[in-house]
């Protein structure tokens, strides 16, 4: 691995790997939950890489050859643990096998370990949450840790077919090194992109939420607006008799009421329903692909749960604490629907309070 033909081949295969981890980042989503066809297609680019590696790698002595397929497998097991990893392994062993030479068993066997010893939660390296974090000699260690560990299985290999230890010990040292560097810098590419679109999802969940209770905020609810699909029903939430809350108590307890009500909102709706706080103590509930019945009776459920649980949730369990609110179903006219919903949510404050009027019921 001395020659300027060697080195051109590691650079060149330096390069891919780079280039290939770099490409695979972006398959990740911003935000949500990952789906099927997504990690499909990281699985297959993971694969892929991994063989166009095998393609552009150095021939060693014996047989073995030098390429940073196994930094691959590494990756993966740091990320989504052993079996996905062994995963990967499988076809690049089986692509090593076909190409055929002495050190068959010793790449086979190679790729095997990588992935049982990065993807143990327990072995060299950390969870990889907790990877990102350790400061910089720590991350130089943990693949360096591994490499030395795994390219072990050198030795034998070349001993046992007449090599001597020096030259077993310079292919080791040599090996070792940069597989970890490999395994180094192809990790904080892709954590580095990783972590950039964890910030953008981050911000733009602080742009669209309400600081206090953590429901969406009145800019989302706008947004939300154009959007909404009939049929579905918007539920107006006004909190009774609110002011005399924060006069009594102070404006702290007051802030207690208004993130104890969100969470009750939240755990009582549906996983598809959404809860938005739009005024100092006025929420909304959207409930979309829902019937009239389902709605009303959605509604009615929200007003028991927070009649009967809110003053306790916010710590005073002295005071009986309620809510009014208007509920109509959606139509073209979005203003339309807003006014009417705060009709009806008037005329709940009219009736008594803690109630909820509705088009649904009232016809």
């Amino acid at each position: 691995m001395t020659s300027w033909s060697d080195v051109n081949h590691l650079i060149q295969n330096f390069a891919l790997l780079i280039a290939g981890v770099t490409a695979l980042t972006f398959t990740y989503p911003a935000q949500g939950r990952q789906r099927s066809a997504q990690l499909a297609l990281r699985y297959a680019g993971f694969v892929a890489l991994g063989l166009y590696l095998m393609v552009n790698g150095l021939t060693l002595p014996d047989g073995l050859r030098f390429d940073f397929r196994a930094v691959v497998v590494a990756l993966v097991a740091w990320r989504y643990g052993m079996l996905p990893a062994l995963l990967v392994a499988l076809p690049l062993a089986a692509y090593r096998t076909l190409l055929g030479g002495h050190g068959i068993g010793v790449a086979v066997t190679h790729l095997a370990l990588v992935a049982l010893i990065a993807g143990r939660p327990a072995g060299w390296i950390q969870l990889e949450r907790e990877f990102h974090e350790a400061p910089l000699r720590r991350r130089w260690w943990n693949p360096f840790a591994l490499f030395a560990t795994v390219n072990l299985i050198f030795f034998p290999a070349l001993l046992l077919t007449g090599h001597p230890l020096s030259e077993a010990l310079s292919l080791y040292g040599t090996t070792t090194l940069l597989s970890a560097v490999g395994l180094f810098l192809a990790y904080e590419v892709k954590h580095s992109r990783l972590r950039t679109l964890a910030y953008a999802a981050h911000f733009e969940q602080l742009a669209a939420s309400d600081s206090l209770t953590g429901c969406f905020n009145r800019r989302q609810f706008d947004a939300d607006l154009d959007t909404v699909r009939e049929p579905a029903f918007l539920l107006l939430l006004d909190i009774d008799h609110f002011k005399r809350v924060n006069d009594t108590y102070g404006h702290e307890a007051g802030d207690r009421v208004l993130v104890a009500l969100a969470d009750t909102l939240r755990s009582t709706v549906r996983a598809k329903d959404r809860v938005y706080r739009v005024g100092g103590e006025e929420f909304a509930v959207l409930y979309p692909d829902a019937s009239f019945e389902e709605a009303g009776q959605a509604a009615e459920r929200l007003r028991r749960a927070l009649e009967t649980t809110l003053a306790t949730r916010a710590g005073l369990p002295g005071e009986r604490l309620t809510v009014s609110g208007g509920l109509v179903p959606f139509q073209v006219d979005r203003q339309g629907t807003l006014h009417a919903a705060d009709q009806h949510l008037y005329a709940a404050k009219q009736a008594g309070r803690n109630c909820i009027r509705s088009s649904a019921l009232t016809g």
